[in-house]
């Protein structure tokens, strides 16, 4: 009998230590299960939030629901939503990470960094009171991307374009408002854009009133009320008394939360700018040396573009062709997957409302969230005829292939390509982000990535143009440091890369007063091309032999416009 005692007692330890063992794993179980849930609620309540105050930047995304807003900036509406990014700070923090799984991990991230960046520009940098300008982007960007997107028939966007039309005089009410002592290259940059932003609503209103005739009276009159405000709005700011030359920085406090929050870098501003330094003296020497060498090594490049080009819109033809050409190089040599199914890369000059904040080329892509995945790749307005000097510089440049590096960055396998995968990605916490470091780093990665794979053939002289690249790059970096910790005036700048880089100061002063508006966005071609190849490396030194180049690229471009440092993350590296 005691020997039958002693196995049940036994059973039951061993019972009482297994369902002690349910229990445990159940209570784990249950906390996941009730930390996903509560971040899940958390999270899709965060992206609404950003839609709804951002409409602008929800357009751009591709997500068109709230295309007949334009944010309200007025003090009620900045109040409030401060406090709601507060709000979700605090219940951000509450989160228990820990038990999320890896993928609400980096989701959890993600949402953390839009938060604390939105709440930074709106609660301490406060552009709303210092920068004219966002308000007329917003005016004038809000319509016209909503005008290029085909999502819908123009018959259906038109009633959103004259919503947000309607809209625009409130804005700038709100503007009246809100400015204090703006800086005065913000003034400057958005007077040029109301000037240049009239010219667009009476070229849309004509092609408007062309196209849908019955709502010729309508859009007329939307048009005018908004000409009307942008001139109103013009006279204000040459009447309102501005901040200091230096007002525009944002100060190395503010720079430095940028470069952790919104990066994820783990380094300063005062490390970044050593490193923008080496960079650049690494490249200018580097440049010097390979010049050298290529004055003693030239050779004549033939071309293989079938036609001659003598009008404008034959430029434009060539500048097609040669995105289809780079297309298909990718394709050959296995660089990297372009889905049979990828959307038009259009080739358009730049619109002229855009002019005087894009000094060469740039891209604007259809949005991650569109159904419709037609980018724009805008190039320097062409004369509508040439004379002979002019026939002669653009045949010279057609015969040594001049556009190839351009489509490199702009189209393939630059910003539309990633464009066009990012619209692939299943999170849309995901698909939403547009991290500077991944979007620039990615198209400049390429610059050197395509030279290094044959793409330029016996044409010696592009590895110059890949070196060029990198040192301007890394000027980038030490002036958008200095100008935003006040190291640098903008004359100062405009100077120092003029000389540094032999340039045009023309192109490097409209260069130079985009960074005051853009902090960190400079530095991120760089540095978010050195944060790729970092991965590269880790990625060939882990797989070895088994290693990709398409693989890699694929990989990298399936996990949408997220910050570089995170994919170490996501990678297991």
């Amino acid at each position: 009998m005691k020997l039958r005692f002693k196995l049940i007692g036994g059973a039951m330890k061993w019972l009482l230590s297994f369902l002690t063992t349910v229990l445990f794993l159940c209570s784990i179980s249950f906390a996941q299960n009730s930390a996903e849930s509560n971040f899940s609620q958390l999270a899709g309540e965060a992206f609404e939030n950003l839609q709804t105050f951002y409409p602008v930047i929800s357009t751009g995304r591709g997500i068109h629901k709230y295309d007949y807003l334009l944010t309200d900036y007025s003090p009620k509406s900045i109040s409030a939503e401060i406090g709601k990014l507060k709000k979700f700070q605090s219940r951000l923090s509450k989160i228990k990470v820990d038990v999320l799984s890896s993928e609400s991990r980096i989701d959890w991230k993600l949402i953390k960094s839009n938060v604390d960046i939105a709440l930074q520009n709106l609660d301490r940098i406060k552009w709303y009171q210092k920068c004219p300008y966002i308000y007329a982007d917003d005016a004038v960007n809000g319509v016209y991307l909503i005008s290029i997107s085909e999502y819908a028939p123009l018959e259906v966007r038109v009633q959103n374009i004259i919503a947000r039309m309607k809209v625009v005089p409130d804005l700038f009410t709100q503007a009246k408002i809100n400015l204090k002592k703006p800086a005065p290259i913000y003034v400057k940059m958005a007077q040029e854009m109301l000037t240049t932003g009239m010219d667009f609503y009476r070229s849309l209103a004509e092609d408007l009133k062309s196209q849908l005739p019955a709502l010729a009276p309508e859009v007329e009159g939307a048009a005018g009320k908004v000409i009307a405000a942008m001139k109103d709005f013009h006279k204000y700011l040459s009447q309102l008394s501005p901040g200091g030359e230096g007002s525009f920085a944002i100060g190395k406090t503010e720079f430095d939360y940028k470069l952790k929050n919104e990066y994820f870098l783990d380094y300063d501003a005062d490390s970044l700018l050593k490193i923008g330094e080496t960079l650049f003296r690494q490249a200018d020497s580097m440049y010097g040396a390979y010049e050298t060498w290529l004055d003693s090594n030239r050779t004549e490049i033939d071309s293989v573009y079938p036609y001659n080009c003598i009008s404008k819109d034959e430029i434009l033809s060539y500048y097609k062709w040669e995105v289809e050409q780079t297309k298909l190089y990718l394709s050959q040599k296995n660089i990297v997957t372009i889905p049979d199914d990828v959307g038009d890369c259009v080739v358009m000059e730049t619109p002229a409302f855009l002019r005087n904040i894009i000094s060469s080329i740039a891209y604007e892509p259809p949005g991650p969230f569109n159904p419709e995945q037609t980018g724009h790749f805008y190039v320097r307005p062409l004369p509508d005829t040439l004379d002979d000097g002019q026939r002669a510089v653009y045949s010279k440049f057609i015969n040594r292939r001049g556009f190839k590096g351009s489509v490199v960055h702009e189209a393939y396998p630059g910003h539309h390509l990633q464009s066009v995968m990012s619209s692939r990605v299943f999170d849309d916490i995901h698909k939403w982000q547009n991290n500077l470091c991944y979007v620039e780093g990615w198209a400049m990665y390429c610059e050197e990535m395509m030279y290094d794979n044959g793409f330029y053939g016996a044409d010696k002289r592009r590895y110059l143009g890949a070196l060029g690249g990198i040192m301007f790059r890394a000027a980038r970096i030490i002036v958008d440091v200095k100008l935003q910790t006040e190291k640098m005036t903008i004359n100062e700048a405009v100077d120092w890369m003029t000389k540094a880089l032999d340039s045009d100061s023309n192109f490097i002063r409209t260069e130079v007063n985009r960074y005051t508006y853009t902090p960190t966005v400079p530095m991120s071609y760089l540095i978010g091309k050195t944060e790729i190849v970092k991965l590269r490396d880790a990625m060939k030194a882990r797989e070895g032999e088994r290693f990709s180049l398409k693989a890699f690229h694929d990989r990298y471009l399936s996990e949408g416009m997220i910050p570089p440092r995170l994919l170490w993350e996501i990678w297991g590296l």
